[in-house]
C-alpha cells in the first residue's frame, strides 16, 4: 500500500509541474490570435490592404494567418498569409471596397508571394462603369519571397470597385497548391516622367510633354495599343453635335513655325472623313489643310505640311473631326502625339537619274519655264497605274493649238540606248498629244501620240531611236496639239516623264493561260526546289524560236528532285486544261506532272520524254480536272529514278494551259 501511494504522490507532483509548466510557456508564448499585432490605437492605412499584422483592414475567408515560413529576404514579417488555391483555373481572391477604388494617387499595386508553383499571377480591377483592366506577372521563383508589383496607373480616372487576384491563373490543378502572401497594398506609381527636358515643338503628348492645353480632350489610358502607339496616355475626344465642331487650341502667342512647321498626330477614329487641321488667330490670313480619314479603329498618324507658313504669324491650332459632317454628339476620337516636325527630305541621298526628265518629287532634272500654269499637286488618282504621292498639274488653253510645255535641262538629254520618250498622263478627254525635242545643235524632232485613255492614268511611249548622236536640251509637250477645240482651262495631270531602254514587253498584257514563256509572260512564280536560269536559246530551231528559255539543272541522283510553278491563286482548268510545255533534252527519261496545292486532292500524270537533242512540245491530259481547286504545276524530271546525275540538263520553254 506504502509504494501505491507513494506512486500517486509521483503521479501528482509530475501533473503540477506539466500543468506550471503549460502556464509559463502561455506568458512567453502566446496564441496565434493574439501574436499578429501587439500595437494598440493603430491607425488604419486606407492603402495597404492587409500585412496580416497591424494593417490586416482586409479579411480574406479563404485566407488563413499563420507564421511566415522563411522569414529572410524579400519578407521577414512574423505572419504571413496562406492561401490554399481551389482546383479550378479561374478561382480567385476578391478584395471587393464596395465602391470606386481611389486610383488617382496610389495606382500601382504589390504583394509579396512565397510559392513552389510556377505560373501567371493576374492582378484585376474590375466591377464599377469602366471596363475591366488586367495586369500579369509571372511567378518564376519558386523557392523564397517576391514582391510584384502591377502599374495600374493608366487607370487613375476609372471606376473600379473589386480588385481580383488569379493564382496560377488559367489553368486547373489537383486544389493543394498552397501560396503564402503578405503585404498586400497600394503605392504611388513611379514618375516617368522624370528629368525629362521639355520639347517645345510637342504640343501634347498626353505623357510627359503636356507643353499646351488641349480644351474638351480627357486624359485617358491608351484604349488600343500598337505599333503606331504604344502610350500609356491618350486624349478622348467626344465630337460634339454640329458639322464644325472644334478643339482650339491657343499658345496665347505666335506659334514658332521657323523650323519645325509639320503638324503631327496620332488618331484612333470612330469612323471615316475629314480631319482638318487650321492655323489662324494671328497677324497672318488663316490657313487650313485637309486629311482624309479611311481607317477606322487603330492608330493612324496623320501629317499636315505648313511649312509655307515659316515665317507666318499664327496663335491658335484648330482641330475639325469629320469636318462638315453633321454629328450625333456620340462619336468619340482618341488623339495623340501633337506635335510640330521639320519637313523631312525623303530625297537625301538619292542619286540623280538623268535619263528621268522628272518626276515632280526626288528627280527633277529639268526646270519648267513658265508658258503655261503648272503646280506640283497630290496625286488625284493614286494606285497601281501611278502610285506616286506627287504629280504635275497642267493647265492648258485648250484654244490655243501650240499652246507649250516645255522641260529644259542643263545639258544634252543621252539617247544613245535610253531613246524611248515616256509618260504618263491622267486626261479629262481623248486629245492628240504633240512631243518635240530641240534646244540643242540639232534639228528639231516631231512626233504625235495619241491620248486615248480617259479619267484614269495611262502611259504613253514616243519612239526617239532615230535620235540616237542627236543633240536636244529640251522636251516640249502639246496637250491636244495642233486643235484649238478645248477650254482656257483643260486639266491634265502627267508624271514620271523619263526616257527608256526598248522595252520589247511594254504594253503586253498578261495572259493567265500562259504559264511562263520566260519572256514577257511570266505569270507563275519558280518557288521550289532545283536550280534554274533564263538563258539564251541553245537551239533556235524547229518548233522553238524564242531568244530565252529555261535552263533546269536538276538532280538526277533523287527520284523526285522538283520544279515548282505557283499559280498564286487558283488555276483556272474550265475550258483549258492540257498542259503544253516544249523540252530539250538529252536523253529519253520519264516526266511526272503533278497538280496541287488547292484544296482538291493532288493529280499525277507520267509521260514519256521520247526525242532528245531537239525541241519537242509535249501535252500532258488533265482534262479530268476541270472544276477542280489546285494552285501549282510541279514537274519531276527523270521522275522516280534515279540513274542520273548530280546536274542533268533540261532546257524548257513555253508552258501553258490549252
Amino acid at each position: 500500500m506504502k509504494t501505491i501511494k507513494l506512486f500517486l504522490s509521483y503521479i501528482s507532483i509530475g501533473l503540477l509541474m506539466f500543468i506550471f509548466s503549460c502556464t509559463e510557456e502561455d506568458q512567453f508564448f502566446p496564441s496565434i490570435t493574439s501574436i499578429p499585432c501587439e500595437q494598440t490605437n493603430v491607425v488604419a492605412d486606407p492603402n495597404i490592404i492587409s500585412d496580416f499584422q497591424c494593417q490586416a483592414n482586409v479579411v480574406f475567408d479563404e485566407v488563413e494567418a499563420v507564421l511566415n515560413p522563411d522569414e529572410s529576404g524579400a519578407n521577414t514579417s512574423r505572419f504571413v498569409g496562406q492561401y490554399n488555391d481551389p482546383s479550378a483555373p479561374w478561382d480567385a481572391l476578391i478584395v471587393d471596397y464596395g465602391t470606386s477604388i481611389d486610383l488617382s494617387t496610389f495606382n500601382t499595386f504589390k504583394i509579396k508571394v512565397k510559392t513552389s508553383v510556377a505560373g501567371t499571377l493576374k492582378a484585376k480591377l474590375e466591377g464599377g462603369a469602366s471596363p475591366g483592366k488586367e495586369v500579369d506577372a509571372n511567378i518564376t521563383n519558386t523557392s523564397g519571397w517576391v514582391e510584384y508589383t502591377f502599374d495600374f496607373s493608366d487607370q487613375f480616372n476609372q471606376d473600379h470597385t473589386k480588385l481580383v487576384l488569379f493564382f496560377n491563373a488559367g489553368v486547373e490543378n489537383d486544389g493543394t497548391d498552397i501560396y503564402y502572401i503578405d503585404d498586400l497594398k497600394w503605392v504611388t506609381t513611379a514618375d516617368p516622367c522624370a528629368g525629362v527636358a521639355t520639347d517645345l515643338n510637342v504640343v501634347n503628348d498626353f505623357d510627359c510633354q503636356k507643353n499646351q492645353e488641349v480644351p474638351e480632350v480627357e486624359l485617358t489610358a491608351n484604349p488600343s495599343k500598337s505599333d503606331v502607339n504604344n502610350s500609356k496616355f491618350v486624349g478622348k475626344y467626344i465630337d460634339e453635335v454640329g458639322a464644325w465642331d472644334a478643339v482650339i487650341i491657343d499658345y496665347g502667342e505666335a506659334i514658332d513655325l521657323t523650323t519645325h512647321n509639320v503638324f503631327k498626330i496620332k488618331v484612333w477614329a470612330p469612323v471615316e472623313g475629314i480631319l482638318k487641321a487650321k492655323l489662324e488667330g494671328g497677324t497672318s490670313a488663316g490657313i487650313e489643310k485637309d486629311a482624309t480619314i479611311t481607317k477606322t479603329g487603330e492608330w493612324v498618324e496623320y501629317s499636315y505640311d505648313f511649312s509655307d507658313q515659316a515665317l507666318e504669324n499664327h496663335t491658335k491650332i484648330v482641330l475639325f473631326f469629320n469636318a462638315g459632317v453633321e454629328t450625333d454628339g456620340t462619336q468619340v476620337y482618341f488623339i495623340d502625339a501633337l506635335k510640330f516636325a521639320e519637313l523631312s527630305d525623303a530625297c537625301n541621298g538619292v542619286t540623280p537619274d538623268l535619263s528621268i526628265i522628272n518626276d515632280f518629287n526626288c528627280q527633277q532634272n529639268t526646270t519648267i519655264p513658265g508658258f503655261i500654269s503648272t503646280s506640283i499637286v497630290e496625286n488625284p488618282m493614286e494606285g497601281d497605274a501611278n502610285p506616286s504621292d506627287l504629280v504635275l498639274e497642267v493647265i492648258d488653253n485648250g484654244t490655243e493649238a501650240y499652246d507649250a510645255l516645255i522641260f529644259e535641262s542643263t545639258q544634252s538629254f543621252d539617247l544613245s540606248t535610253k531613246n524611248y520618250f515616256k509618260i504618263k498622263v491622267l486626261a479629262e478627254r481623248a486629245v492628240p498629244l504633240l512631243v518635240k525635242l530641240e534646244g540643242g545643235t540639232s534639228p528639231v524632232k516631231e512626233v504625235f501620240a495619241d491620248i486615248d485613255v480617259v479619267g484614269e492614268w495611262a502611259e504613253y511611249t514616243v519612239d526617239f531611236t532615230d535620235q540616237v548622236g542627236s543633240d536636244h536640251k529640251k522636251v516640249v509637250l502639246f496637250f491636244n496639239g495642233g486643235q484649238n477645240d478645248g477650254t482656257p482651262t483643260d486639266k491634265y495631270y502627267i508624271d514620271d516623264l523619263r526616257f527608256a531602254a526598248f522595252d520589247p514587253c511594254d504594253g503586253v498584257a498578261s495572259n493567265m493561260d500562259i504559264v511562263n514563256d520566260f519572256e514577257c509572260q511570266q505569270n507563275y512564280e519558280i518557288t521550289c526546289c532545283v536550280t534554274t536560269e533564263i538563258v539564251a536559246n541553245p537551239n533556235v530551231s524547229g518548233v522553238n524560236t524564242s531568244s530565252t528559255v529555261l535552263k533546269v539543272t536538276d538532280n538526277g541522283l533523287e527520284a523526285y528532285d522538283a520544279l515548282v510553278f505557283d499559280r498564286g491563286g487558283v488555276i483556272d482548268l474550265g475550258t483549258k486544261n492540257k498542259l503544253k510545255i516544249k523540252i530539250l533534252s538529252t536523253r529519253a527519261v520519264p516526266l511526272l506532272a503533278k497538280l496541287e496545292g488547292g484544296s482538291s486532292t493532288p493529280k499525277e500524270i507520267f509521260i514519256d520524254i521520247t526525242v532528245v537533242d531537239e525541241w519537242t512540245e509535249y501535252t500532258v491530259d488533265f482534262s479530268d480536272q476541270a472544276g477542280e481547286n489546285h494552285q501549282k504545276i510541279v514537274l519531276f524530271f527523270n521522275g522516280g529514278q534515279s540513274d542520273g546525275t548530280a546536274a542533268d540538263i533540261y532546257f524548257i520553254d513555253d508552258i501553258k494551259w490549252e
